[in-house]
């Protein structure tokens, strides 16, 4: 009988759930989670691989071989959730000539804290020195982003923003972010693009912490799990 690895895989993590063995199948279903990110997701690929490794992990613990489906057929199904994310974030304008000067600030800013800290800020460290909303920033820096125009407005500033539709994972999200401390929180963005940071490999996101990647790897393990908590939400 041919070997399989993703099924070999899989049954070693049902035989004993370890991180390590969930690692094992993430690895043998990269090339159909890589499929489902550029099918539904073209272009954002980087920024929804934590969402994509959430709906994975889920996806493991309610697949049923002996409804006859592989493993790889069923976590693509589960991963077309994707799509409405991408939907959702491909809402974001571009910010007016006028928002130059106000983005040139935040970089300074960002560069000044990062010197203070001695490694990167988090949104929200950022956010408390410049004395700047959390949703203000994503606007600014989503102006880096290569998308088509829109009407979606900010209604306390009247300048273009994401757009102001949430679901409920949009929500759990952004309490789990909250919820974090600042290393965390800067994984969190790095990884997963919030705040509009720009996404990061994880051995870069362990060079500019100045931790190891395995370190990056049990910290996103845990952001992972809280993020689960909240998969189902209505």
């Amino acid at each position: 009988m041919k070997n399989d690895p993703i099924m070999d895989a899989y049954t070693a993590w049902k035989m004993e759930p370890s991180e390590q063995n969930a690692s094992s199948v993430f690895k043998a279903l990269e090339p159909q989670i890589g499929t489902a990110l550029h099918t539904f997701a073209p272009g954002m690929e980087d920024g929804l691989k934590m969402k994509a490794k959430v709906l994975t992990m889920q996806a493991m613990k309610t697949y049923n071989p002996k409804k006859g489906m592989h493993l790889k057929s069923y976590v693509y199904q589960q991963l077309q959730p994707i799509q409405r994310e991408f939907g959702v974030r491909s809402n974001v304008v571009k910010i007016p000539e006028r928002h130059i000067m106000e983005r040139q600030r935040l970089t300074i800013a960002e560069t000044e804290l990062s010197d203070q800290l001695g490694r990167p800020p988090s949104v929200m460290e950022l956010a408390d020195y410049t004395h700047t909303p959390v949703k203000r920033i994503t606007a600014i820096r989503a102006a880096r982003m290569a998308v088509p125009e829109s009407k979606t407005f900010d209604p306390e500033t009247g300048s273009p923003t994401i757009s102001q539709r949430e679901n409920a994972q949009e929500v759990w999200s952004r309490y789990v972010y909250q919820s974090l401390d600042p290393t965390n929180q800067r994984i969190f963005e790095m990884v997963t693009g919030y705040g509009g940071t720009k996404t990061v490999p994880k051995q870069e996101i362990a060079k500019k912490l100045r931790i190891s990647p395995s370190a990056v790897s049990q910290r996103i393990g845990v952001i992972t799990k809280k993020l689960e908590e909240g998969l189902n939400l209505e």
